[in-house]
């Protein structure tokens, strides 16, 4: 039972989103009132009241501003608790690409009433611990969740028919890899390429085809967010910061930091 409790996190606020605390979680979120604006790939977008959103990459989501009458409700669902109660359907790899790019879902309102009445559910599984079949309560609860998203994401995006599934799931492979951290050793794209059995050129033009982005750009993307998050917490030194990402020497690293941030790393520490 309380592996659920680790595997489910519930919140009525956003603040914990791009944070260590949720950077395994897929966070599913409802707004039942107000808005709240976010940077999500460096790009701003709004949640508005009706509005539905998946983050899938939460550690590129930074800045969140809510209004002052925002009411949301975030489901957090670690990795394994997703692949639990995921249905049997190749569905999820090919909505998930696209949640990268377009995080947030506007429903109408019969379906908003379906996505409160989900989430509800799945608060009171959660807190019903004394059900002798808790945890296949809970699971079942985030499955129908999950269906009706598929559904939601469907109808949005009348189900990517020039997308096959063999595409999707290798965008979807090496969107793992960079979720893992492996930006951090490894920034060629060679090495992913290797580790998907493809070639660079294929993963390149594959992803490009899909996110609108070519592989390199998403390495590059993961690892200056996750720099910048490094940079503004003074406990690391730069010497620190320049060892975690692997960079050959620190003239390597205060060039990377100039090129991607506008700026040497000890004058973005002076902000």
């Amino acid at each position: 039972m309380q592996e659920s409790f680790n595997d489910v996190i519930i919140e009525k606020h956003l603040f914990s989103l791009g944070t260590d605390k949720v950077k395994d979680y897929i966070a599913h979120i409802y707004c039942d009132k107000g808005s709240c604006e976010v940077c999500f790939n460096g790009k701003n977008i709004e949640i508005t009241s009706g509005d539905s959103a998946i983050f899938i990459a939460t550690k590129l989501v930074s800045d969140v501003q809510p209004s002052k009458d925002f009411t949301v409700t975030v489901i957090y669902v670690s990795e394994r608790y997703i692949s639990l109660a995921n249905p049997d359907n190749n569905y999820s790899v090919k909505g998930t690409i696209f949640l990268r790019d377009n995080p947030v879902m506007p429903l109408d309102k019969k379906h908003q009433q379906i996505c409160k009445n989900d989430f509800q559910q799945v608060e009171f599984r959660f807190s019903d611990v004394k059900h002798n079949f808790y945890q296949e309560a809970l699971l079942s609860s985030l499955r129908t969740l999950f269906i009706d998203y598929f559904d939601f994401h469907y109808r949005i995006t009348l189900g990517h028919k020039n997308i096959s599934s063999i595409q999707a799931d290798l965008v979807s492979k090496f969107f793992n890899l960079l979720e893992h951290g492996d930006y951090k050793q490894h920034r060629d794209l060679t090495y992913y390429a290797d580790k998907l059995c493809v070639s660079s050129k294929h993963l390149s033009q594959t992803c490009k085809q899909i996110s609108g982005f070519s592989a390199n750009y998403w390495i590059n993307r993961f690892t200056v967010i996750e720099l910048q998050r490094y940079l503004k917490d003074t406990s690391y030194s730069l010497s620190d910061i320049a060892d975690i990402f692997c960079f050959s020497s620190q003239a390597y690293f205060s060039r990377y930091v100039y090129n991607n941030l506008g700026q040497y790393p000890s004058h973005y520490r002076e902000k």
